[in-house]
């Protein structure tokens, strides 16, 4: 899938406490967001930390496990590594957020860890795949948060932000489906960044997926 992303740290902020990753291979597409709670230490380097563990996880020790079971193990061990933090950064926190994609077989899964959000788009309906949950699970339930999404289509779509994209503007579902079905989508999608940014109160990340 193209994919297109932006994190820009809120106005005065020295750190970003929102982050991103992308990777893709010849089986697997991982699309990964998350946003550091504020209200703990570190949470520029807890979203960092948790993106880049999610994939590097997978990549060094879980591939063989399959798609699905191997995201499963490395999301669990991801968090495992947080909440084992100690020193300056113990107590850090962090959403995510995630899109996997089997290229082998076509079909996709995610799951959603605390309040940032993923929308699917397809054949003109839109779906919220991740509603609201607990910011902090046990590391042995994670592995049941990852949904199989079933089959993607040449019109499926999907959106994945922090809070500081899903409650800045109150039509930013209308604005990011007009991106998504614009011919020139990475100059749409730069019109819709600037406009997220005239009223931005929080760090925001914003990353689109679509065939």
């Amino acid at each position: 899938m193209k994919h297109i992303a932006k994190s820009i740290p809120k106005k005065g902020s020295l750190t970003n406490g929102d982050a991103y990753n992308f990777f893709e291979d010849s089986t697997v597409t991982i699309a990964v967001v998350a946003d550091g709670v504020g209200g703990n230490p570190c949470d520029w380097k807890a979203s960092e930390q948790a993106c880049q563990d999610l994939v590097s996880f997978y990549q060094d020790e879980y591939s063989n496990l399959g798609v699905k079971e191997g995201i499963a193990n490395s999301l669990k061990k991801t968090y495992a590594k947080i909440y084992q933090t100690k020193g300056k950064c113990e107590g850090m926190l962090t959403t995510l957020i995630a899109i996997i994609i089997n290229k082998l077989t076509n079909e996709y899964f995610y799951f959603g860890i605390g309040d940032s959000l993923i929308l699917k788009f397809e054949n003109d309906k839109m779906e919220e795949l991740t509603p609201e949950c607990a910011f902090r699970i046990q590391p042995d339930l994670l592995p049941s948060k990852v949904r199989n999404g079933g089959k993607l289509t040449k019109n499926t779509s999907f959106a994945l932000m922090t809070d500081g994209i899903s409650t800045n503007r109150k039509r930013y579902r209308e604005e990011l489906a007009l991106v998504l079905l614009s011919e020139n989508w990475e100059r749409k999608f730069d019109e819709i960044m600037q406009l997220n940014q005239l009223t931005q109160f929080d760090d925001m990340t914003l990353m689109l997926l679509k065939k």
